[in-house]
């Protein structure tokens, strides 16, 4: 059976920041060496030291992970340049199995994560969770598509945590492609790439849910008219760009990044996901502006699909949070959980909240699942997140998606 450990820290100094990591969720345990070892860096860090580092101290240990905006760990939230956060997991090697993608997904994201599932699968064919994080550019745009291969392999039955890992916003492109990102495999260090873990340890169980905690505007949606994939060429009738910023009054000269903290798109989803999504909609937000005035999604956008303009609540983002926690807490029936995996839009980090409300709106996540309990938390902030919807894997952006097993 695995058994899961978590620390995280902001020390300067990589080679001590992965050391103190390992020292503090290890704490208790006869030494550091370990089976399974899960990074979340923010860009201030030399990644090279850290794979190498924790691979000293920890020789048997295969090492998976991804760049990110930011960490929450058990002390909080950490947005600095050297935030650092770890989860370490024992156990049999029989009970996980890790692939990546280390080239570009060459427009075809389908393919590109159905092959990595097939590599899972041939692995360990006892796969029932997995453990998904790709880059947060354009290369696993759209994101339905890269979800899609991996649910041709495993079915959409298997649950999938994670989420798109990225850099920094500021490195947002106003042409093309969104910011870059890196993710961590063994001792590689991969850019634009993808790594999948795959859990199979039968005695695991989950539960999950999110909340973005955003407000439908007012009004008629815009319509696609023109498209291609996963960018929008039309609204209306007229190009993409000027109809948004027409209809959010703001000037067409603004950047992409500047509208993030501004405004998202809410897509409908089936009824049947209403209730327990509390909501009909997912968000998603522009992830580039092109020069001719076409803009990017990370969801695939065909002709006649009808988006709604959004606006950030904080009320609605805290009440998201706890009816969120209250769920879980009810679905737990008193069971203490064995790690929780989060995922945190980016853009509900200090793009959107001061230090003070992100330290509460996490106590708010926090206190009624761990008790007062020492219970493993790995979090990270990144370009979109994953949440299950009536068992299937769905993908939205500005949530906060908490991922619980317990056994």
């Amino acid at each position: 059976m695995l058994k899961f450990f978590s620390a995280s820290t902001n020390i300067v100094n990589s080679k001590r920041a992965i050391t103190e990591c390992l020292e503090n969720a290890l704490q208790g345990e006869p030494n550091l060496n370990c089976d399974l070892i899960i990074i979340h860096s923010a860009m201030g860090h030399n990644f090279k030291e850290l794979l190498a580092e924790a691979h000293k101290l920890s020789p048997d240990a295969r090492i998976a992970g991804c760049s990110c905006g930011g960490v929450v760990g058990k002390n909080g939230v950490d947005e600095s340049m050297k935030a650092l956060a770890i989860m370490a997991i024992k156990g049999p090697k029989e009970e996980f199995a890790m692939t990546c993608r280390k080239t570009h997904a060459a427009g075809d994201p389908y393919t590109a994560t159905q092959q990595m599932a097939l590599e899972l699968r041939n692995i360990n064919p006892k796969i029932n969770m997995i453990h998904f994080l790709p880059s947060g550019a354009d290369d696993f745009l759209p994101v339905e598509k890269s979800l899609d291969g991996i649910k041709s392999v495993f079915g959409i039955q298997v649950p999938v945590t994670g989420g798109l890992a990225m850099t920094s916003l500021a490195n947002l492109k106003e042409a093309g492609a969104t910011m870059s990102s890196y993710q961590f495999f063994d001792d590689e260090v991969l850019e634009s790439g993808a790594v999948m873990i795959g859990y199979a340890d039968p005695t695991l169980k989950f539960i999950n849910h999110a909340n973005h905690g955003f407000g439908v505007l007012d009004g008629m949606p815009l319509e696609v008219t023109e498209s291609k994939g996963n960018t929008v060429c039309e609204f209306n009738g007229e190009p993409a760009w000027k109809k948004v910023a027409e209809t959010l009054g703001v000037p067409e000269s603004y950047t992409a990044m500047q509208l993030l903290p501004i405004s998202g798109f809410a897509r409908t989803i089936p009824e049947k996901l209403w209730k327990e999504n509390d909501s009909k909609y997912l968000i998603s937000v522009i992830m580039g502006k092109n020069d001719d005035g076409s803009i990017l999604l990370p969801v695939e956008c065909p002709a006649g699909m009808k988006l709604y303009l959004t606006k950030r609540d904080e009320k609605m983002m805290f009440e998201g949070v706890d009816l969120v926690v209250k769920k879980i807490v009810d679905e737990l029936q008193g069971r203490k959980p064995l790690a929780v995996f989060q995922t945190d839009c980016v853009l509900r980090g200090r793009f959107s909240l001061d230090r003070i409300l992100k330290d509460e709106i996490t106590n708010h996540m926090q206190a009624p699942i761990c008790k007062g309990e020492d219970i493993p938390w790995l979090g990270f902030y990144s370009a979109g997140e994953f949440v299950m919807l009536s068992g299937e894997a769905w993908f939205q952006q500005i949530s906060s998606s908490l991922f619980v097993i317990y056994r």
